[in-house]
């Protein structure tokens, strides 16, 4: 099973029979047609403005394929998701657990501090083991409320993202992070990364039943999907930012793969396919599971975790983030 990506402007995805259609514009003005196997995708995701038929998005949740919108900065847009779920009490866990001030504050310390071992991680394979992301680790257990734990993980990150800086080769340089827009073309590359993962992380909490609107750490009072969110964290190093720094110092992406307007940056065409491809390896990467102790890849995971959140919230199993060695 794949992911079917559409990035060209004026590409059109249609359905003919059992099967997709992808017609991308050429030069001369012609267009090509690619047909593709329904049975062969697991997702469509839709970067910038390419156009989609009525019949192949009801087609497509008809098969239960969520079809996901980027803009064409990489930012998450929101998604087309088939109706998979109907558990009743496991919203209502969900939302007993985010009333309880003693719970939510358990289990936002076992994200923060996943995702911090996780920043450590990317850190230490790059010959960085020295750095401050240790300390703020161990303060975690001290903390007693959820703004304390949302302040040690915004200086982790900072220090972590100074951390970067070391990593990346010539020619690349990384001030820190900025985005909405991103105005550099590291940025603009930890962007669209993030907004890839977070497709795959909406789909694998819808798939677990989970209201991605009510989440634990991320404040709902933003409209945001704070549950997706969430489940993001532990895997944003892990995904992330391990491909940026590898597609970049491995010469995968170059300089002339981006373009610049009014001092935001963005992926050109031939430069967002390579990425797509790199995300896509990436996601298929196999490793064994350190609570399942099975290899699995990263989409895998994140399904896993998602499922192992709701048997958490529902049955009182110890949610365990993924964290890796």
């Amino acid at each position: 099973m794949t992911v079917l990506y559409l990035s060209q402007p004026e590409a059109i995805l249609s359905k003919t029979y059992e099967a997709f259609t992808v017609a991308l514009k050429q030069e001369d003005g012609s267009w090509k047609k690619q047909t593709v196997p329904a049975q062969t995708v697991e997702q469509v995701v839709l970067i910038g403005h390419p156009q989609v038929t009525g019949e192949a998005l009801t087609y497509a949740l008809e098969l239960g394929m969520p079809v996901h919108y980027l803009s064409s900065f990489g930012k998450y847009l929101g998604s087309a998701l088939p109706g998979y779920s109907r558990n009743g009490a496991l919203r209502l866990a969900q939302y007993d657990l985010y009333r309880d001030p003693e719970k939510r504050l358990a289990l936002v310390k076992a994200i923060v501090a996943a995702k911090i071992q996780n920043q450590h991680l990317i850190l230490y394979r790059h010959k960085i083991a020295d750095s401050s992301l240790k300390s703020h680790k161990k303060l975690i257990a001290e903390q007693t409320t959820l703004d304390q734990v949302r302040g040690i993980e915004g200086v982790a990150a900072k220090d972590y993202f100074a951390e970067l800086s070391a990593i990346l080769k010539e020619p690349w340089s990384f001030p820190g992070r900025n985005r909405r827009p991103p105005t550099d073309p590291v940025n603009a590359l930890l962007s669209f990364a993030y907004g890839l993962l977070r497709v795959q992380v909406t789909a694998a909490v819808h798939l677990a039943g989970l209201d991605p609107f009510i989440g634990y750490l991320h404040e709902v009072s933003r409209g945001q999907p704070a549950m997706v969110l969430d489940l993001m964290e532990e895997f944003r190093p892990l995904v992330a930012d391990s491909l940026v720094l590898s597609v970049l110092n491995n010469r995968e992406i170059q300089p002339q793969d981006f373009s610049e307007n009014l001092g935001a940056y963005r992926l050109a065409d031939d430069g967002r396919k390579r990425f797509l491809q790199a995300f896509e390896r990436k996601m298929n990467d196999e490793f064994k599971h350190p609570t399942f102790e099975y290899r699995c890849t990263y989409r895998r995971a994140i399904e896993l975790q998602a499922r192992l959140l709701s048997r958490h919230l529902q049955e009182g199993v110890v949610y365990k983030p993924l964290i890796l060695r």
